[in-house]
């Protein structure tokens, strides 16, 4: 009897994983050299003898540990559709480790998310400007920015809306994966329990 549960599950739900997984971190990447971007054409757009500093130490760091957290998921998932592919029977063998690497990387994104999400849904970077090396006050570079047309906030940043919403997919399709993996090693068990008797009534025979 075959020990190989759900095999075709597994490689669709892992599939899944990896391209929202692969989606989410080119959108993370996009969106840390977005900002880099941003940053450089603002202090070349700045007046002559005016120097910006900027601090988007909470989106970046956070950012920064979505979008790994989603290349090594995707890595992962690459890698177990291929082990299960081509040698299914080493990958049933290790579904409860497969289970509990995913779980991890999940909840390590679902704790990193929320506070992301939260940052770019509220939270704004902190520009500060210098002439000749006296800082000017905070009013007078929003009203700068406003009347450049830009804003100071992480929300009206298309990539960093984006890096908010489309981990929340990947996390998604990474639980529905854990499940899939989780039922297919209860049945491996259930299947190797009942193989059991059969395999010993023909040796008593």
């Amino acid at each position: 009897m075959s020990t190989a549960p759900l095999e075709k599950q597994r490689l669709v739900a892992l599939a899944l994983c990896w391209a929202w997984a692969v989606i989410s971190g080119s959108i993370g990447l996009n969106a840390l050299i977005k900002s880099n971007q941003t940053q450089t054409r603002f202090r070349k757009e700045a007046s002559p003898g005016v120097t910006l500093q900027f601090d988007i130490n909470d989106v970046y760091h956070s950012g920064v540990i979505v979008t790994s957290i989603c290349a090594t998921t995707a890595l992962l998932a690459a890698i177990f559709f291929l082990v299960t592919l081509v040698w299914p029977k080493r990958a049933t063998g290790s579904l409860k480790i497969q289970a509990g690497i995913f779980t991890f990387f999940s909840v390590w994104l679902f704790a990193t998310q929320i506070p992301y999400t939260v940052f770019v849904a509220n939270h704004r970077a902190k520009i500060t400007a210098f002439l000749d090396g006296l800082q000017l006050p905070a009013q007078l570079v929003q009203a700068t920015l406003s009347g450049a047309g830009e804003s100071d906030k992480y929300s009206k940043l298309h990539s960093a809306v984006l890096l908010a919403i489309l981990p929340w997919i990947s996390l998604l399709f990474t639980v529905v994966l854990i499940v899939v993996l989780f039922v297919a090693a209860r049945r491996r068990v259930e299947l190797e329990a009942t193989s059991r008797p059969s395999i010993s009534g023909g040796e008593k025979g």
